[in-house]
């Protein structure tokens, strides 16, 4: 999209499975049209999960614009919208009528509406996005604090990117709060303890120790996490997937016929991470396989089954039901190094 004035194409579609990535594209794209390069385009971002908001995509295309050559529209997570939407803006974008509209879509992978796939194709220009790696964001992060004065210990380099969790933006804003604590400090030099004390672990990482928490069978500290999950008011399908994965997981390392290779393979289906990170997480899930027999796997994952049933039916905050579930998970009986049975988790 950086063609200049009055060249955009009919259709972008940005795709990554990773949300960050595809929140910087639309950043990019918002400061391209606000720079002198689109700078007489009219931009409206639109959401795909609401029905009333697709209405006033309509009108907005639909109406003349007083003030600007062009028109663009974001849509965000575009595999969400109606069928009947995505067939409509398919139409919208094959039809040679001289509307000036740009169509900017995002999505997780290609299943959306094949319609709508091939119109783009066909008139626009389809991206897939790759999201940064941990080296992305060392690299930034050894430039910009080269360039302030700043040091950073090893270890406060790799724990500071772990606690923003790949995302640049959070990177910039957490380095920002470090920066302005060092400068008054006179060794400019910023060790572990001073990430760990400043920076906040965000919320999808706090996720991420809750499932290890529970892997653990470390009762108390997942309880811990799960309140301070709660307290943040996010929504929770996500956390449900990640723990039905690691018990899956484990199954199959329990499984003699399928054991690590299984385990590998299945991970490598289901999250877009380097084969490194996959066989770090496979090591560590063989290591919680050891702390459950494999009725309790088998046991759980049904439990989880019901209850991702219950929380889709929901039309109410589902923080109970959540909440209902790790503690059912937390409390599964568990043999003691005595070989006897145990309420709760050691």
């Amino acid at each position: 999209m950086k063609n200049g004035k009055g060249t955009l194409k009919k259709a972008y579609l940005y795709i990554s499975r990773n949300e960050h990535a595809l929140k910087e594209k639309i950043g990019e794209i918002r400061d391209y049209m606000s720079s002198g390069a689109g700078s007489a385009i009219d931009l409206k971002v639109f959401d795909t999960a609401d029905r009333q908001s697709l209405e006033e995509l309509e009108a907005f295309v639909s109406s003349p614009s007083l003030f600007s050559e062009q028109k663009a529209v974001i849509l965000e997570h575009i595999e969400k919208a109606p069928a009947g939407f995505q067939k409509m803006a398919a139409e919208k974008i094959s039809r040679d009528d001289g509307a000036d509209t740009t169509f900017i879509f995002t999505a997780p992978g290609e299943k959306i509406n094949k319609a709508l796939m091939d119109a783009v194709r066909q008139k626009g220009v389809i991206r897939s996005i790759k999201p940064p790696s941990s080296a992305d964001l060392l690299k930034w992060l050894d430039k910009r604090s080269k360039g302030d004065g700043i040091g950073f210990t090893e270890d406060a380099r790799h724990l500071l990117v772990e606690n923003v969790n790949l995302d640049i933006n959070l990177l910039k804003n957490e380095y920002r709060k470090l920066s302005d604590y060092i400068s008054s400090e006179k060794e400019k030099i910023i060790d572990a303890g001073t990430v760990k004390a400043l920076v906040s672990r965000v919320y999808s990482m706090k996720i991420f120790d809750l499932v290890d928490f529970l892997g653990e069978r470390d009762k108390n500290r997942c309880l811990e996490a799960l309140y301070d999950i709660l307290d943040e008011d996010k929504k929770l399908l996500g956390l449900i997937t990640l723990v039905y994965r690691m018990f899956k997981s484990m199954l199959y390392i329990k499984t003699e016929s399928g054991g690590k290779g299984s385990a590998t393979s299945y991970l490598a289906d289901n999250i877009n991470m380097s084969p490194y990170f996959i066989g770090k997480t496979v090591n560590k899930y063989i290591r919680f396989s050891q702390n459950y027999t494999g009725e309790e796997i088998v046991s759980i994952i049904c439990m989880l089954n019901d209850y991702d049933m219950e929380l889709k039916k929901s039309i109410v905050d589902n923080g109970k039901l959540v909440k209902k579930l790790i503690v059912s998970i937390a409390g599964t009986s568990i043999r003691d190094q005595h070989g006897s049975q145990s309420g709760s988790m050691q």
